[in-house]
């Protein structure tokens, strides 16, 4: 009897693994996915999924399948819920519109669906693309954000060509492309944050004098470059290129970092905010990634990059107190450094680390980045959840001040342990540590980021995996935490596509940091020899001063002479 006892059990004990082990299986993001249009507020509460097994204890092809089965998981009810919509509504599966329509999520997703060999989803959004009409947009829609645009749209379907060598992708980009000028088309060539597609006019931004935000002005210079290498028509290159003449002139007390706002109309700065965060961030990467884009030829952008990154050095880093080992990016208001930082800002570790490799006068700089990113990364691992919350602070290293005045005792118990508490602490599915992270990983070859990665991976699946994909949480420091029921489109272009690449050599080798360059939304661009035609352009400089200076000599010849013709 005792003998039947135990061999059932054992039996049972077999049953209970193998189930277990199934359920981390690649099916495990294949589960049938349930309409949940009727849902209430108690079911926005997170369902905790068990955790994945560590990264030492599955192979690298596991890992990578792992990765894979929640792309398509998310990726499924997407298509079942919103398809042609911007995004998924991945807890009341509905969808939504938050980017003019045209189904951003598709867009997007294109070319992560490429890299993934997904050949008949990448077919059939290649479908969806090739009709989208740009100029269809609801009243509420008209109104397009350039920057946002440019980014995921026209990053997505450049990123798509360069990979797949299919022309629609270039027509779609070039019709989206001539619909954004307009805004460009100021006495600065600094552009609005919108146009008007039914009007075809610019439209300022809400900011105090209608200021544009340093990022947005400076980061359309990759995918309009590519656009001009591609196409052969420099006018994009041209009109991206102009911005900078402003920032040659403009007076800033650290050299190289200038105000998150500047006025498009007269080129001047809007308030003394500075940081590498949000409004500021991919400014400054893009000063790094157009030297690179360029073959290293681009003077001027290499000039200005060496300049904010000595400057970043120099008023910018600091470590919390008692926490010397680790690095973070503080923000400065009105000269006065603030102990505050955007998880945003965790792209700069991996785009330094990108400067200290090629620019041979910031090979130092090395050391910094591995700091700031063992900064980052302990800021997700010091939460109840894994997970970074969107802004972050510290206690300041001389006087133990900090942003948020008097700590609670679990922001003391985190200052005190990690040298950071959350002073924002939602996350919305952000992948700028993750970017970092795969920077270091490709870069120096240390296992030890992919091990990070995959510990990331692993609280997503935890506390972000829904009924149809994977949503935000609004704190990151509870194990009761709450849906925000996002998934921004950003969620498939950049961090499934690092994650992804971290497992796939195959993939992360078809676009190798030697031979691609990925803008600030992770889509790779090809690097290419051409270089703008500097002949044509001083030829065009030559025939406008000359024509000035003939209507200026005719005008003063008609002044001369017009009296001796008056009746």
């Amino acid at each position: 009897m005792h003998l039947l006892e135990w061999i059932q059990r054992k039996i049972g004990l077999l049953i209970f693994f193998f189930t277990f082990v199934h359920s981390l299986s690649y099916d495990v993001f294949q589960k049938h996915i349930v309409n949940n249009s009727t849902i209430t507020n108690k079911e926005y509460h997170v369902l905790t999924q068990y955790p994945l097994p560590g990264a030492d204890q599955l192979t690298q092809q596991e890992k990578q399948d792992f990765i894979k089965g929640a792309f398509v998981f998310s990726w499924e009810g997407y298509r079942t819920f919103s398809w042609g919509y911007d995004e998924n509504r991945p807890v009341s599966n509905r969808p939504i519109n938050t980017r003019n329509g045209w189904g951003a999520t598709i867009v997007d997703a294109l070319d992560t669906l490429f890299l993934m060999e997904l050949d008949s989803q990448f077919e059939e959004a290649r479908n969806y693309v090739k009709y989208i009409e740009w100029k269809q947009l609801k009243p509420e829609h008209e109104e397009v954000q350039v920057f946002e645009t440019v980014i995921r749209y026209v990053g997505g379907l450049l990123s798509a060509y360069d990979l797949s060598n299919d022309d629609l992708f270039i027509t779609k980009a070039v019709e989206l492309v001539h619909l954004l000028l307009p805004a460009f088309d100021t006495p600065t060539g600094i552009p609005y944050q919108y146009v008007n597609f039914r009007t075809g006019i610019p439209v300022k931004s809400g900011f105090p004098e209608g200021a544009s935000c340093l990022a947005e002005l400076g980061s359309v210079q990759l995918e309009f470059t590519r656009l001009s290498q591609i196409t052969g028509n420099w006018t994009y290159h041209y009109t991206g290129q102009r911005v900078y003449k402003t920032f040659q002139s403009l007076h800033s007390s650290m050299p190289g970092l200038f105000p998150h706002l500047i006025n498009p109309d007269n080129g001047k700065p809007v308030g003394d905010y500075v940081s590498w965060g949000g409004m500021s961030d991919s400014f400054y990467e893009y000063l790094i990634k157009q030297y690179i884009m360029s073959n290293q030829q681009d003077m001027e952008m290499k000039e200005m990059a060496i300049t904010a990154v000595r400057s970043l050095e120099k008023y910018l880093v600091t470590s919390p107190q008692n926490h010397k080992d680790k690095f973070f990016l503080a923000t400065v208001i009105n000269g006065i450094q603030v102990p505050v930082m955007d998880e945003l800002a965790c792209f700069a570790p991996g785009a330094l680390l990108l400067a200290s490799r090629a620019i041979s006068e910031l090979n130092d700089i090395e050391i910094l980045a591995t700091k700031l990113m063992e900064g980052c990364y302990t800021v997700w691992n010091s939460t109840k959840t894994g997970l970074a919350p969107e802004t972050f602070g510290w206690k300041d290293a001389y006087d133990g001040h900090t942003v948020v005045g008097r700590l609670t005792d679990r922001c003391k118990e985190l200052a005190d342990t990690y040298g950071a508490f959350p002073t924002t602490s939602s996350y919305i599915l952000r992948p700028e540590t993750l970017e970092s992270l795969y920077y270091f990983y490709k870069i120096t070859g240390d296992d030890k980021y992919e091990r990070m990665a995959w510990d990331i991976f692993n609280s997503l699946h935890m506390f972000c995996r829904t009924s149809s994909g994977f949503s935000g949480i609004r704190d990151v420091d509870t194990m009761y935490a709450v849906w925000d029921d996002r998934q921004e489109s950003f969620f498939f272009a950049e961090t499934f596509k690092y994650l992804y690449l971290f497992y796939d050599t195959k993939a992360s080798e078809s676009v190798s940091f030697r031979q691609w360059v990925f803008n600030t939304e992770a889509h790779p661009f090809r690097i290419s020899n051409r270089a703008p035609p500097k002949i044509v352009e001083d030829r065009k400089t030559w025939y406008n001063t000359s024509f000035k200076l003939l209507k200026m000599f005719f005008s003063l010849l008609y002044s001369f002479i017009s009296p001796f013709f008056r009746w």
